[in-house]
């Protein structure tokens, strides 16, 4: 299996001295052991505040100093973000915010491990719905952020709702994908694979992306399925299990980098792009997808109406007729034709990248 690593990008930013007033990014420690969604916008969005002139450094816990940044930005939730912010915050460090955080309890149930763990997560859940100030250490990392990114107006609203957050601290900045997917040539991905017209899933395998599912419910179609994508730690028993279910009919192809040609050629190739996940915000390769010019099924569960409105078809991830339906009319319907440019005009990373400049500006200066 090919190993993902980080971008020469954020290996660069990384190492040696960081400069005065410098942007510091921080992420949990094992995010780029297994890179996803919220890795790619941090790179991507580090990128773009680059080319408007922003220092961007991704946090050396070893030889960064908080008192010597601009401001200090986290992506995700984590304990050890919430210790940082902590610091941050004593040193009167600017702190912004990107949860990337979404609570389904359709995903919480299916997901949980037994029934023990559902019911403890879903009462947990219950608390934070009617005791939304019950002390948590989501809710201090939110309380010592300045300034909260959400991904969608449904996040920011789930996270008011949950921990009685202060609305006024909410900034929404949607997730991006590049331009260049616009540009995106079939040529490559059939000259080196062979195939054409096919529905494609591109992300982890693992049991949130509903994978196993998904295999099921293409088979009872008859079309050919393309699966770009490799499981994290813990889920490879999950993966193997994908395999199985797809036989010979699936073409499984490793994880690809996002800045990788091979990538957009795959979206360029495929007819169909299909992510019934138990929950997306709203689901990067989807965005992608939909540049690319792929008609698109996703979950409806997360933020994915407001992103895409009526332009893709959507499948409840615990039916797999319902996603075997959606994919059969996406493929002889074919995409909507005001998607690309819906997203296009809407979800660029330089947008995305120029409203995160202008709230580092606000707080920061």
């Amino acid at each position: 299996m090919r190993a993902i690593h980080p971008s020469a990008w954020a290996s660069a930013r990384s190492q040696g001295a960081m400069q005065p007033d410098s942007v510091l990014f921080h992420a949990p420690t094992s995010a780029f052991q297994a890179p996803g969604g919220g890795e790619n916008q941090l790179v991507q969005t580090g990128k773009q505040l680059e080319d408007l002139g922003v220092t961007i450094r991704l946090f050396s816990p070893w030889i960064d100093r908080l008192e010597e940044a601009r401001l200090l930005h986290l992506f995700g939730m984590s304990r050890e973000g919430l210790e940082l912010a902590r610091v941050a915050r004593a040193r009167g460090i600017r702190v912004v915010l990107s949860p990337i955080c979404w609570y389904e309890p359709r995903a919480i149930a299916f997901l949980a491990p037994n029934r023990t763990r559902e019911v403890f997560d879903l009462a947990k859940l219950v608390v934070k719905r009617v005791a939304p100030r019950w002390p948590s250490w989501r809710r201090m990392l939110l309380n010592l952020a300045d300034v909260i990114l959400p991904n969608s107006m449904a996040e920011a609203g789930q996270l008011i709702r949950l921990f009685a957050i202060e609305p006024g601290r909410f900034r929404v900045v949607p997730n991006g994908v590049q331009s260049t997917f616009t540009h995106a040539s079939p040529t490559r991905f059939r000259s080196e694979f062979g195939a054409r017209d096919f529905v494609l899933y591109v992300g982890r395998i693992e049991p949130r992306k509903n994978v196993l599912r998904l295999v099921e419910a293409i088979t009872s179609t008859g079309l050919p399925l393309v699966i770009i994508g490799s499981p994290p730690p813990g889920s490879e028993a999950y993966a193997d299990a994908c395999r199985r279910a797809g036989g010979n009919e699936v073409l499984w192809i490793d994880a690809l980098d996002h800045d990788d040609p091979l990538l957009a050629s795959a979206y360029a190739a495929a007819r169909v792009f299909a992510l019934p996940s138990w929950f997306e915000t709203p689901g990067l390769a989807a965005l992608e997808a939909a540049l690319a010019g792929c008609a698109v099924v996703i979950t409806p569960f997360g933020c994915t109406r407001e992103y895409f409105g009526e332009r893709v078809e959507y499948a409840r991830p615990d039916r797999p007729s319902q996603i075997a339906r959606a994919i059969l009319k996406s493929w002889e319907s074919g995409p909507d034709p005001r998607l690309a440019s819906h997203v296009g005009s809407r979800f660029l990373w330089s947008d995305v990248a120029q409203r995160t400049a202008e709230v580092y500006d606000q707080i920061a200066g």
